[in-house]
């Protein structure tokens, strides 16, 4: 038996991570709901908080050998890891070197074990078809921004473009949560949760308002 633990990502949350989580299962039917990482997040980087978690986990159990089993990570897809060539090799290299085997099943070389008389063509195989993979899924991942690029750049030669949105926070709101956590009542994280605001609208967000609290004292 192996400790398995699996990782899947979306890139906007109108995209149904369901599938994946399929696919993971009827691989490994006995994988844990707890040890099935989900990230709603582009793969252009690896900064995803679900991710970051996952690896201090892995690395913790690595190191530690809390138990003498193998470790397992099952991704469906290569481009669930990852857009960006360079940094999914890496990534892969992280894991081989915290002797964690990564499962992904578009690749049928990384599913099961082979003997070590077989282990080189595997090997040189299964790195051939993750060279191919990451460069298409980085091409994919700029093909997408280029026509994202060239909307915008249409929107805007036509006057309908307008922008990101800009996030509304409830002044009052803020002014309640950010005094909770100034006091050390609440963690940074919670009162971005509470706000429904990523870190760095919260701290853009605080900088702002102790400037104008500080303008206000100083009139």
């Amino acid at each position: 038996m192996s400790l398995k633990y699996a990782y899947c990502r979306i890139s906007t949350t109108d995209q149904n991570i369901d599938r994946q989580i399929i696919a993971v299962k009827q691989f490994a039917p006995d994988i844990s709901d707890n040890n099935i990482f989900v990230d709603k997040k582009t793969g252009k980087d690896f900064e995803r908080e679900q991710y970051q978690e996952m690896k201090v986990i892995l690395e913790h159990i690595s190191k530690a050998s809390l138990k003498n089993e193998p470790i397992e990570l099952i991704v469906e897809e290569l481009d669930r890891l990852g857009r960006n060539a360079d940094l999914i090799k890496k990534e892969l290299m992280w894991f081989k070197e915290h002797n964690i085997i990564v499962r992904i099943l578009e690749i049928p070389t990384t599913l099961h074990e082979v003997d070590e008389s077989n282990r080189w063509v595997t090997e040189m195989v299964t790195n051939l078809l993750i060279e191919v993979y990451a460069q298409l899924a980085q091409v994919e991942l700029e093909k997408r921004a280029k026509r994202q690029a060239e909307g915008i750049a249409v929107a805007k030669a036509n006057g309908v473009y307008k922008g990101r949105k800009p996030i509304q926070i409830d002044n009052e709101q803020f002014v309640i949560i950010y005094t909770r956590w100034k006091a050390n009542e609440i963690t940074a994280r919670q009162a971005m949760l509470e706000l429904n605001i990523k870190a760095n609208t919260f701290y853009r967000r605080v900088k702002e308002y102790e400037t104008n609290k500080k303008a206000i004292s100083n009139t």
